[in-house]
């Protein structure tokens, strides 16, 4: 085979693979398109409560069991600049949000004082907060994805994996405030123990450090 020959081969050989790409990629495109059509608009979703996990509010199926959790997947929400468009209170039953697409909102999705929630493959588009965790722990958000929000996810006080999200144009990708609150921080009982019993603790202490060494013999010279 002469060097010509081999040559031209090459050639054609490159640009079948580059038109190969290039199919694929249209391919690709189009299923994310298409997948965009099984997403239905609706309405915010509010749930305070496990007893709050029903159809109206989004849930298309579960029990809430660790190996069975309410499911509130495939929604189209948005756009409410003023509000949340998921807003999840005060639970304790497993549930995942998943496949949910939300935009335009004042928070995404917001989950304050629960427990095993979990947001995954969902998509946070222009959001003043993709997803915010208040106070919540056993909670993960994966394989998600934020863009142009002014912050992706906000964490407060919580105990929250993350894993595999993409970030794409947002002012702040993650911002954790804490990680778990102190008893003080949360109950009026925790904040009476420590205006009795720390600050006054603190007090003894520092005055007797302070006549220990008023009381110390002088050092010769």
């Amino acid at each position: 085979m002469t060097l010509a020959k081999s040559f031209r081969i090459a050639v054609l050989f490159a640009v079948l693979l580059a038109l190969s790409l290039a199919a694929l990629e249209s391919a690709v495109s189009f299923g994310a398109s298409a997948s965009a059509a099984d997403w239905t608009e609706r309405g915010r979703i509010r749930i305070d409560g496990d007893s709050k996990f029903t159809v109206t509010n989004g849930v298309v199926s579960g029990s809430g069991s660790k190996s069975d959790p309410y499911i509130i997947e495939g929604w189209k929400i948005g756009p409410y600049t003023n509000v949340t468009a998921i807003d999840i209170y005060n639970t304790n039953a497993y549930f995942r949000i998943r496949n949910v697409y939300v935009f335009s909102s004042s928070v995404g999705v917001l989950m304050s004082h629960v427990h095993n929630g979990r947001v995954e493959n969902s998509q946070f588009i222009g959001d003043s907060v993709g997803v915010a965790v208040v106070e919540s722990d056993n909670c993960r958000i994966v394989n998600s994805t934020f863009e142009g929000n002014d912050v992706a996810i906000s964490i407060s006080y919580s105990d929250v994996s993350l894993s595999d999200n993409t970030y794409i144009n947002n002012g702040i990708k993650v911002s954790r405030f804490k990680d778990k609150p102190q008893p003080w921080e949360i109950t009026p009982l925790g904040a009476a123990v420590c205006v009795v019993v720390l600050i006054p603790l603190v007090a003894i202490i520092s005055l007797l450090v302070y006549y220990r060494i008023k009381r110390a013999p002088p050092r010769l010279q």
